[in-house]
């Protein structure tokens, strides 16, 4: 019976990645979602063909240059902690200097969880009060800490205090990345092709000046990911413990990292049943009640501090029908539905939940009226976020001002926008395509350790399948299939070194026998 769980588990996640993988990287050689600099504000996604022999070129020549590089040993030669200490300093020093040529400042979410920081540093909670932004999105509370203790060391409210942390978060990111994939695959051109891959992916830059979040929360999911790694090998409850604080403090900046403790709560499962190790069912309780405790201790002390409880805010089951909804941007993306009808209710948890029991019931039953409609509006749902290359690291800078040189404001609004989204879809199809090989290749022998990743991806596509849509949502996915995508090209330079060196053979057999005839 214990046998028959493993393998399901196991088998489940594979199967599931397989398919995942193999519709995403079918969509991204064949079409695109993208944004019209116009459409911008609106955020209104758009679909277009691809040239598919010509994309299909481009990515045989990229893997014939890694091919050359392989063969001439290149990943070996460089020594991998020199080329892993370039990578992260080199993205590093292009986030910095990102966030002094981009001259971006916060709008909508990001303006209002500043200023709420900085009124903190005041000791005002007006945000704090019934009906306000804080009640309303309690969620931002663990990053509008971090902002305050910014704000209180800057002396005022100076967003570009958070992007440098930022641009040190995109380092910690790129480091990780290459010390999972090391520990996950032990493949020296696997390592090589990573660290290559995180600072190609040009997204990680752009995402500097956003100030939501993400990539801090993603350096500290990452790191406890990486803690739990060693906890599994080492069985030390100290390590359980580490990456407990580590992803607590990932979910208080940004609560979508949830989706990483549900992952690491199912592979410590798997491994306790595998092991039949109480210590590593400890380690998931230490884990669950350090999470619990940080946001339960973060709560407490803004409510002792303002002198106001801070409630639940928005029913979670707002936010499952307006993905179900259409709206002015795209299927399942945000259309107020969820804020207004909070707001309508006058922030009444009960009556809100029970309009969006009816707005979901409704949606239900269109669905099954007409399943055509259904398959369409979950496609594009689904498309609109997983291909839409960019993941709107361009759409996060729309907001600036100031003097630009040439190059910035090419980026912004010429030929260097079109240039770097083209590349990117680019990158994605790539990346996509590599992770699909991985899979394909290692589907007998991957470990759930090494599958991990793939749970995370899983968790994600099928979170925002159901939850409100956005590609920006989808970045840290993406950002997650880069130790595989680097798996995935090491197993085919692998083979097309195999498939040379065969050849090379038989030829010099066949002069060898020709030599002897003579």
């Amino acid at each position: 019976m214990k046998d028959l769980i493993l393998r399901g588990a196991r088998g489940t996640i594979l199967g599931l990645s397989l398919i995942l993988m193999t519709f995403l990287t079918v969509i991204s050689f064949v079409s695109t979602a993208y944004f019209n600099q116009s459409d911008f504000y609106g955020e209104h996604p758009r679909y277009r063909m691809d040239p598919v022999l010509l994309l299909l070129l481009v990515l045989i020549l990229v893997v014939s240059v890694l091919f050359f590089l392989y063969r001439k040993k290149m990943f070996h030669r460089i020594p991998i902690r020199i080329f892993a200490a370039a990578a992260v300093l080199c993205t590093i020093a292009a986030s910095i200097v990102w966030v002094r040529i981009s001259h971006t400042y916060p709008e909508a979410d990001q303006k209002a969880v500043s200023w709420v920081a900085y009124l903190m540093t005041q000791d005002n909670f007006l945000f704090f009060e019934p009906e306000k932004y804080m009640q309303i999105y309690p969620n931002q509370l663990g990053l509008a800490a971090v902002l305050e203790f910014l704000y209180r060391i800057a002396g005022g409210e100076y967003p570009d205090a958070f992007r440098y942390l930022t641009a040190l978060s995109n380092g910690a990111v790129v480091y990780l990345l290459y010390k999972i994939t090391d520990r996950l695959f032990q493949s020296r051109s696997a390592d090589f092709l990573v660290l290559a891959g995180a600072v190609g992916c040009v997204q990680i830059i752009l995402y500097t000046t956003f100030l939501y979040g993400m990539m801090l929360g993603l350096a500290f999911a990452l790191g406890a990911f990486y803690l739990l790694l060693i906890f599994l090998e080492k069985e030390k409850l100290r390590y359980a413990v580490l990456s407990g604080i580590l992803i607590g403090i990932s979910i208080l900046v940004k609560n979508n990292y949830s989706i990483f403790l549900v992952a690491m709560v199912i592979l410590l499962l798997w491994k306790a049943l595998d092991k039949k190790s109480g210590r590593v069912l400890a380690g998931v309780l230490m884990i669950l009640l350090i999470c619990a405790g940080l946001g339960r201790g973060l709560t407490a002390f803004y409510e002792h501090r303002s002198g106001m409880e801070i409630g639940s805010g928005m029913p979670k089951i707002l936010w499952v029908a307006m993905g179900m909804q259409e709206g002015e941007r795209a299927e399942g993306w945000y259309n107020e539905f969820n804020y207004n009808t909070f707001l309508e209710t006058g922030c009444d948890p009960e009556k809100s939940s029970a309009i969006a029991g009816e707005a979901i019931a409704d949606s239900m039953e269109q669905f099954l009226e007409n399943p055509a409609y259904a398959a369409k509006f979950y496609y594009k749902k689904t498309v609109s976020q997983w291909n839409e290359p960019t993941c709107e690291a361009l759409w996060v800078n729309q907001f600036h001002s100031g003097d630009f040189s040439r190059i910035v404001q090419s980026i912004y609004e010429g030929k260097l926008y079109t240039v770097l989204e083209e590349y990117m879809n680019l990158f994605q199809s790539l990346v996509y395509a590599a992770v699909l090989a991985a899979l394909w290749k290692g589907r007998k022998i991957w470990t759930m350790e090494q599958l991990f990743l793939p749970l995370v991806i899983l968790g994600g596509f099928f979170f925002h399948t159901i939850w409100e849509a956005k590609s920006q949502y989808i970045f840290p996915y993406f950002v997650c299939f880069l130790p595989w995508a680097a798996a995935g090209l090491s197993e085919i330079m692998r083979l097309l070194d195999r498939i040379v060196s065969q050849r090379k053979e038989k030829r010099e057999y066949k002069i060898g026998e020709h030599t002897e005839e003579q």
